[in-house]
């Protein structure tokens, strides 16, 4: 680990991720919470989520042909000082009287469409800082206890801080996670042999033939033409497809896990409704029952980590749905936030290790405890 930590680009690198990570739990809970005490209604604050939720999946893939053609530490450094304007600016409109609502579900979907660049980007970045392997092994690790500690933490703090200063003030520290992230990365630089943190996915002669087209139009300034740019873009985007509808186990992957969120969907809105009107807690409620859900996810790692099960990889998610609506109904039943916690903590120990399996199974990928083997 100390060959990692000695790395420079490295520590800005795990530092601008986890104060990103550290923001976006804050401000999810604060963006939730400030539309629902602002405006009473749960239909805004589903549309809150769907405003960001859908524009990040359209433009997934857009994201990736884009992160394989430019600068991807630019990228990220765009995407976080972007959306922290952004977050202020939804600060400023929510506390404005009369502003509407039409105009805010503006800037989140604008949000949205901007997250992928860092969500799949900072991922592609890593090889380049760490160029050996067996360093590369232990960097993903610390990342991993990264995300967990964010996610385990972050929400309970997220619910004590919405109790202690408001929402809105929340969001500003949000904001400025963002231009923290963005100063970090700009601090990166790639490994030595590692070339630069721009891929370029083009061979020599397409990134000839667009340069000369853009030589004609822009009157050899260099600058890409936009005709010949989109062609690529619209051609690698519908190789991604192709690749999807070719592979029948990735296909059902993504069907069943868009299926699931689906129907996973309701509970980022029923969640704050519940801890507001059901749980003495407020905001600090929400925050712990997002927390239990970190912890079990932590637990049901370390747990299946440690097991090896030999239930058939299709049966076991299936099974574990059905228990996932069983261990919840403490939270139709009961009004105290300790039950609440142990009922909507237990399911998510058991679910995302298993989904995460069956996930490097279809990457040919899998563990040695994967459910059901390779």
């Amino acid at each position: 680990m100390k060959e990692l930590w000695r790395q420079s680009s490295f520590r800005w690198y795990w530092l601008g991720l986890f104060l990103s990570g550290l923001g976006n739990q804050f401000g999810w809970m604060a963006l939730t919470w400030f539309v629902m005490n602002k405006t009473g209604s749960s239909a805004a604050m589903g549309g809150v989520v769907l405003a960001y939720n859908i524009p990040a999946v359209l433009v997934g893939l857009v994201a990736g042909v884009l992160l394989d053609r430019f600068d991807r530490r630019k990228l990220i450094m765009l995407d976080n000082v972007l959306r922290g304007l952004i977050f202020f600016a939804l600060v400023v409109l929510l506390q404005m009287e009369g502003t509407p609502l039409w105009l805010v579900y503006v800037l989140i979907v604008i949000a949205g469409m901007l997250s992928p660049l860092s969500s799949a980007g900072a991922q592609t970045l890593l090889p380049r800082l760490v160029m050996d392997k067996s360093l590369l092994v232990k960097a993903n690790g610390l990342m991993e206890s990264q995300w967990q500690i964010t996610y385990l933490f972050g929400p309970a703090v997220a619910g004590v801080l919405i109790a202690w200063i408001g929402a809105a003030n929340v969001l500003v520290v949000d904001a400025i996670s963002f231009f923290l992230c963005a100063f970090c990365f700009a601090r990166l630089k790639p490994a030595a042999g590692s070339g630069s943190f721009a891929v370029g996915r083009m061979d020599e002669k397409e990134a000839e033939k667009v340069q000369g087209k853009a030589a004609e139009s822009g009157g050899g300034t260099g600058v890409v033409a936009i005709g010949p740019f989109l062609r690529l873009l619209a051609a690698d985007i519908r190789t991604g497809y192709r690749y999807l509808l070719g592979h029948r186990r990735l296909l059902w992957l993504v069907l069943f896990t868009f299926f699931f969120n689906m129907a996973y969907g309701p509970v980022e809105v029923g969640l704050p409704l519940y801890a507001k009107n059901d749980l003495d807690g407020g905001a600090v409620s929400l925050g712990l029952l997002w927390s239990a859900m970190a912890a079990g996810a932590l637990l049901g790692s370390i747990l299946f980590s440690a097991v090896t099960w030999k239930i058939p990889t299709g049966v076991t998610p299936a099974a574990i749905i059905g228990l996932w609506g069983i261990t919840t109904l403490p939270l139709a039943l009961f009004t105290r936030t300790d039950v609440a916690m142990l009922g909507w903590g237990w399911p998510d120990s058991v679910f995302r290790p298993t989904t995460s399996c069956t996930a490097a199974i279809c990457k040919n990928t899998c563990p040695k405890n994967c459910w059901g083997g390779c």
